[in-house]
C-alpha cells in the first residue's frame, strides 16, 4: 500500500520515522509504502530522498495513493483533507480544528466517497479516548464527559502548585520546555479545550456540537493566593473541559474547576490528560496519559492498523440535541470577587475569596461582570 504523508514537523516527522523504519510487528506483516512526503521547502527536507515534495498535486492527483496522513496543522489542512476524499484517498489527521469545525461534513463526504476518515489523536494526543467513545457509544447510553484534554495549561497550574511559580514564571517556563507557544491564547483561553471536548461530545452523544455555542472561562487571571485558598477547603483547581446531556440538552463547559484533593483528576499532573466519562451501563470509566509529544505520533500510526484492519470509524450523528453554555447546571464556586458581593450566598469566605451555597446559573452569570477569577466544585 502506498501512502502519503502532509507536514514533516513536531507530529510529522515521528509518524514518518516510525512508518519509513519499519517499527514494531505490523510493518514486518504489512508492506507499506511511503511515496510523497509534502514539506513547505526541498531546503527544508531533513535528507535527499525522491519521495519529498512542494507540490500537493502529485498527491492529490496520485491513483496508488490511498491513504493521505494530514499532519500539518496549517490553514490549508481543510482544503487538502476535502480534495484528497474527493480523489477517493482515506484521510489519518491529528487537527482538532479542522474536525472541530467541518466533522459532519467531512465524515459525510467521506462516506460518499466510499473511503474513511481516522482522527484518534486529534484529542488527548496518544490517549485512545476517540475508538474508546465510538465502541462505547454503540452498546451504551454515554451522559457526560469531563476531563483536563490540555497539556500546556496543565502544565501551568501544576507549577503553580508544587513549585510555587505565578502564572507569568509559569507559562515562561512551559514555553521554555516546549509545552506552550509563543502565543499560548488558545490554550489558555480555553479554545484549544472547547475544540477537543465538542469532538468528544459529537462522538459520545451522536449529535452535532458546535464549539461556538459552548461557555468558556480562561485561566489568565488565576494566581497563587486562589490555590492556596482552594487547598484550605480541601481541594485541588484544575482547569476541566466538560459535556453533559441535562433535559435533553448538551451543556458544554470550559471552566476552572475544584476538585477534592483525594480525587484521582488531582494527581494530573505537568502535561499529562485526563478523561472520564459516565454511562448507563458503562458506569464511571476514566483514560489517562500524555497529551503531546511521541504518544500522538504513535495514536496517528494506530490509526494505520485500524485502517489496514478494516475498522470503520464512520460516526454519523443519529440524533438533534440543543448545544448550550453555562445555562442549566448549578454549582458551588469559589469565586475572587471586584464589588460588593451578595452575603446571602455564601457558605464561607476564605482568604477573601467567596466559597458560596450552591448557586444556578443565573444567579451565577449575574454575578460574572464583576467576577475576577473563579473555580466551580465539581
Amino acid at each position: 500500500m502506498k501512502i502519503a504523508l502532509l507536514g514533516n514537523g513536531n507530529i510529522g516527522r515521528p509518524v514518518f520515522d516510525i512508518i519509513y523504519n519499519k517499527e514494531g510487528k505490523f510493518f514486518k506483516d504489512n508492506n507499506i509504502e511511503i511515496k510523497y512526503v509534502l514539506i513547505k521547502r526541498m531546503d527544508k527536507a531533513p535528507f535527499e530522498a525522491p519521495f519529498f515534495t512542494t507540490d500537493f498535486t502529485k498527491i492529490e492527483n496520485d491513483p496508488e495513493i490511498e491513504l493521505v496522513f494530514e499532519i500539518m496543522g496549517a490553514r490549508v489542512s481543510y482544503d487538502f483533507i476535502k480534495r484528497c476524499i474527493l480523489k477517493h484517498k482515506s484521510i489519518i489527521t491529528a487537527n482538532k480544528a479542522v474536525i472541530a469545525d467541518h466533522f459532519t461534513e467531512l465524515e459525510n463526504l467521506a462516506k460518499e466517497n466510499g473511503v474513511k476518515l481516522f482522527l484518534e489523536a486529534a484529542v488527548g494526543g496518544g490517549i485512545p479516548i476517540i475508538s474508546t467513545l465510538h465502541n462505547n457509544n454503540l452498546v451504551n447510553n454515554i451522559n457526560r464527559i469531563e476531563g483536563i484534554v490540555n497539556g500546556t495549561t496543565n502544565y501551568i497550574i501544576t507549577s503553580m502548585e508544587k513549585d510555587n511559580l505565578s502564572y507569568d514564571e509559569a507559562l515562561k517556563k512551559a514555553q521554555k520546555l516546549g509545552f506552550a507557544e509563543a502565543d499560548p491564547s488558545a490554550d489558555v483561553l480555553g479554545y484549544d479545550m472547547v475544540r477537543k471536548i465538542s469532538i468528544l461530545s459529537q462522538i459520545a452523544y451522536g449529535c452535532e456540537v458546535d464549539h461556538n455555542k459552548a461557555y468558556v472561562y480562561g485561566i489568565t487571571n488565576i494566581t497563587k493566593e486562589f490555590m492556596n485558598a482552594a487547598n484550605k477547603v480541601g481541594k485541588t483547581l484544575k482547569y476541566i473541559a466538560s459535556s453533559e446531556i441535562i433535559d435533553g440538552k448538551v451543556e458544554v463547559l470550559v471552566e476552572p474547576c475544584l476538585v477534592d484533593s483525594d480525587d484521582i483528576v488531582a494527581s494530573v499532573n505537568y502535561e499529562f490528560n485526563f478523561i472520564r466519562y459516565f454511562g448507563d451501563h458503562s458506569q464511571k470509566q476514566l483514560v489517562y496519559g500524555k497529551g503531546a509529544g511521541p504518544a500522538t505520533a504513535n495514536a496517528i500510526v494506530n490509526d494505520l492498523r485500524l485502517y489496514v484492519a478494516g475498522y470503520d470509524p464512520y460516526i454519523v450523528p443519529y440524533r438533534d440535541l440543543e448545544v448550550i453554555g453555562n445555562s442549566l447546571s448549578k454549582g458551588v464556586y469559589l469565586i475572587e470577587y471586584n464589588g460588593i458581593f451578595d452575603m446571602n450566598l455564601v457558605d464561607k469566605v476564605v482568604d477573601g475569596y467567596y466559597l458560596t451555597k450552591e448557586i444556578d446559573s443565573t444567579t451565577f452569570n449575574n454575578l460574572l461582570p464583576n467576577i475576577k477569577f473563579y473555580a466551580k466544585c465539581i
